[in-house]
């Protein structure tokens, strides 16, 4: 049986940590809200951009662009969204990992992380990471998915790459969240299966001035959208499984302090009786 000191010292340790994992937990909270907020607010411009490229290709059949259609090289980039930190639950595992599985299909890759955490990973299982993007993965602004896409674009425009993923958490509810993958570029009508159409109609697009100057306008800004919402939907999954995590370590806690508690108590109880023992033994020897 462990002494009293012990027992203290180890209750003592758990509540300083109780305490972090409470004050963790309120923070995650915080952000959380405003993470669902901004969720909410852009996930019908995100639906939208999906729906209107979607029906731009549809319409588009005998338009050429190197922005649009099937790619034959096999040099694909992959964009992986993780956290900058961890003490977030699976988060960073299952997308990480779906992210590695993922990308074996391809013969020729190069990977582009944002996040500490994304950058951590592929460097400790040997893969190069080609350009890291910093602290943007907290950050989830038009701002810096401008400068993401902007990045994106000139590689591809310089034929270092012939598609480009991005491999992101999906956030579906403050209690579920799946990794997911979007094909970026090229744009092909395979990638939008899922998505729908606000109007049907068979005629073909007629472009002014011309298909390209459109395209050359039209896509990136499709990319900036995408990668913004790609950023706030991990960002706002981040945040509800840092909070989960946080709400289950004080559980935890909790149930550890309890379980010391009675351990103390018996101990106590113990050196009562000891003490009482060793009284009674000691009248017993003056009589």
């Amino acid at each position: 049986m462990k002494s009293m000191n012990d027992i203290r010292h180890s209750m003592r340790a758990i509540e300083d940590t109780e305490q972090i994992t409470k004050a963790m937990h309120l923070i995650s909270t915080s952000k959380m809200r405003k993470a669902l907020n901004k969720y909410a607010s852009n996930t019908v411009h995100f639906n939208r951009v999906q729906s209107a490229m979607k029906d731009i290709l549809l319409h588009s059949r005998e338009t050429t662009h190197p922005f649009i259609g099937h790619s034959e090289g096999g040099r694909a980039a992959f964009v992986v969204i993780a956290a900058d930190k961890g003490l977030c639950g699976g988060y960073n595992h299952n997308v990480l990992n779906f992210a590695e599985k993922y990308m074996k299909k391809s013969k020729e890759r190069y990977i582009l992380t944002i996040g500490q955490e994304a950058r951590v990973f592929f460097d400790k299982r040997g893969y190069m990471v080609d350009v890291e993007f910093l602290h943007m993965s907290q950050n989830p602004s038009l701002e810096n998915a401008r400068s993401i896409a902007n990045d994106i674009l000139d590689l591809y425009k310089n034929d270092l790459m012939d598609e480009v993923y991005i491999v992101y958490t999906h956030f579906i509810s403050s209690f579920l969240q799946e990794p997911m993958v979007l094909k970026l570029l090229p744009l092909e009508l395979s990638n939008f299966i899922d998505v729908d159409t606000e109007v049907s109609y068979e005629a073909q697009i007629e472009y002014h001035p011309s298909a390209k100057a459109v395209f050359d306008t039209l896509v990136p800004q499709y990319i900036i959208g995408l990668l913004f919402g790609c950023l706030v939907q991990s960002f706002a999954s981040e945040q509800c499984a840092r909070m989960m995590a946080m709400e289950n370590a004080t559980k935890n806690a909790d149930e550890m302090l309890g379980k010391l508690q009675m351990e103390y108590n018996r101990a106590r109880q113990f050196a009562i009786t000891n003490e009482i023992s060793e009284i009674i033994g000691a009248q017993e020897a003056m009589t």
